[in-house]
């Protein structure tokens, strides 16, 4: 079977996801949280970049644990944002408990460049030429491009709220305020993409597992050091995950799989390619059901 794999970044985590990585962490599993910030397990406290991006990451690693020595080695492997940690960390380029460390200190480095009062927005419905110029007009950027008429915007939320009713005059099918407080994807976050790449310039280079997809341009690595230098770069340079999901088409899978919390890149790759499978790893109930799906497959 050719199976590719795509990991999701912030957004889908629940407070079920944060008691399934407690779990794990009883169970040996490297932890994750201090003490205090576990105290604080609630819905709010999970979409903090200081606790969502190492939940989510140990969340994907223990589904991964599972299912990795069941499968094949995939045609390739790619993450949404937060997500490309974990697609670099299957491929070999680190082991899980350095991942984790590696979330918390992106996090670190994120909360510390992301100016007061950021955000991000999703729209829907609208060419790319008229969203970039009124991105522009109102000191906004493009930071994720999704598909020909699905972008995410980020900037200041005072620009985003005027952006909203410009998006919504120009005829915009539908706008979402994500539950981010980071403009991610964006040139302020410059001086986190570079911190981050002197930190992964620790980790030795070497022949990756499998091909990792650069959210940026799709680019496939085969080597670890041109995977973290582009994982460096995404937190400061727009995602073309549009491109990402073309270039995975292109490899003709048999399957794609997503590996949550949640189901928004199978929900997005379904609307991209209805022909090819994909599911993610939430929409089931046990490991087992998913195994039983992917077996359909070869």
């Amino acid at each position: 079977m050719r199976l590719a794999l795509v990991f999701s970044g912030q957004g889908g985590q629940r407070a079920e996801h944060w008691r399934q990585v407690e779990a794990g962490a009883a169970c040996g599993f490297p932890s994750v949280l201090d003490a205090p910030e576990r105290a604080e397990g609630s819905e709010g406290a999970i979409t903090r970049n200081s606790i969502a991006q190492p939940l989510i990451f140990a969340h994907q690693m223990l589904v991964w644990n599972q299912l990795g020595p069941l499968l094949p080695r995939p045609v390739c492997v790619a993450g949404y944002s937060l997500g490309e940690v974990a697609a670099c960390c299957v491929a070999g380029a680190f082991a899980a408990d350095e991942g984790i460390r590696l979330c918390i200190e992106r996090a670190r480095l994120m909360d510390a460049a992301a100016p007061a009062g950021s955000g991000m927005l999703a729209v829907i419905g609208l060419g790319r030429a008229q969203v970039e110029q009124a991105a522009a007009d109102l000191g906004l950027a493009i930071a994720i491009i999704n598909g020909d008429r699905h972008f995410v915007v980020a900037g200041r939320c005072d620009g985003l709220a005027l952006a909203e009713a410009r998006f919504r005059d120009l005829g915009a099918a539908r706008l979402v305020r994500l539950a981010v407080e980071t403009p991610s994807h964006t040139p302020v976050m410059a001086a986190a993409s570079a911190d981050f790449a002197r930190r992964l310039a620790r980790i030795p280079d070497g022949r990756l597992n499998c091909p990792v997809l650069s959210a940026i341009d799709a680019r496939a690595n085969i080597r670890v050091g041109p995977a973290l230098d582009a994982l460096a770069r995404q937190i400061s340079q727009p995602m073309n995950w549009a491109l990402c999901m073309e270039t995975i088409r292109e490899l003709r899978p048999d399957a794609v799989l997503e590996i949550g919390p949640g189901n928004a890149l199978a929900r997005l790759f379904a609307e991209f390619e209805p022909q090819l499978p994909v599911r993610a790893s939430d929409d089931f109930r046990s490991i087992g059901g998913l195994l039983d799906w992917l077996g359909r497959f070869g």
